[in-house]
């Protein structure tokens, strides 16, 4: 797998405008990875990305490597040396045993289906999107521990003129986990977390305690 770092360059007009529409900042992320004829490239591909709190930082994690000079010219950062910072990782089973203790962070799109009108709809309580993360996390190989429940703006985005536009409400997780089920854990590294994975959501960060 791969995670790469990108610094965006919040003056340039595509970037503006890809950040305003998170279907086009799914398809400007996209262009990074093979253009082929598939029915979920970023299933496929296992692409997974988030936009960093307060930021121009966005992080992308892949299964295969991908190929950053295919964004457009000035897309990037000019006031840093290093706009992308890339490298290869691998989560192992071996490095990953149930009982370890972890610092993570995660942006997800905490929901459920309404029994009557089918419709997802978003949960606004910080009581269920806690009691959202825990069933999740039992799912996933891993017990929150000590997490901040932290607000954060809601997804937009719009595919086309005429279509209905895309609206997630997202929250911010992040502090402490105890692994429970390594293979679950890394599949849940690997494949990402909840609704939304598309537009920026679902992508689980880790990190050794400091």
């Amino acid at each position: 797998m791969y995670l790469s770092k990108l610094i965006l360059n919040e003056r340039d007009r595509t970037v503006q405008h890809d950040l305003s529409n998170a279907h086009n900042l799914h398809r400007r992320i996209m262009q990074a990875f093979p253009d082929q004829q598939r029915d979920n490239p970023r299933a496929d591909w296992q692409v997974l990305f988030r936009q960093e709190p307060d930021s121009s930082i966005v992080l992308v994690q892949s299964g295969i490597e991908p190929n950053w000079t295919h964004l457009p010219r000035n897309y990037l950062s000019d006031r840093t040396d290093h706009p992308i910072q890339f490298k290869p990782f691998n989560p192992q089973v071996s490095h990953l045993q149930p009982g370890q203790i972890l610092q993570f962070r995660l942006k997800a799109n905490p929901s459920k289906r309404d029994k009557q009108t089918r419709k997802l709809i978003g949960m606004f309580h910080a009581s269920d999107q806690m009691a959202w993360l825990e069933r999740q996390s039992s799912q996933h190989g891993f017990k929150p521990l000590g997490v901040d429940v932290i607000p954060t703006p809601n997804v937009f985005g719009m595919k086309a003129k005429g279509t209905a536009p895309i609206r997630i409400l997202t929250v911010l997780y992040q502090g402490m986990l105890e692994i429970t089920d390594s293979a679950r854990f890394i599949e849940a590294i690997q494949h990402g977390i909840g609704r939304g994975r598309s537009y920026g959501c679902g992508l689980l960060s880790i990190a050794r305690p400091t």
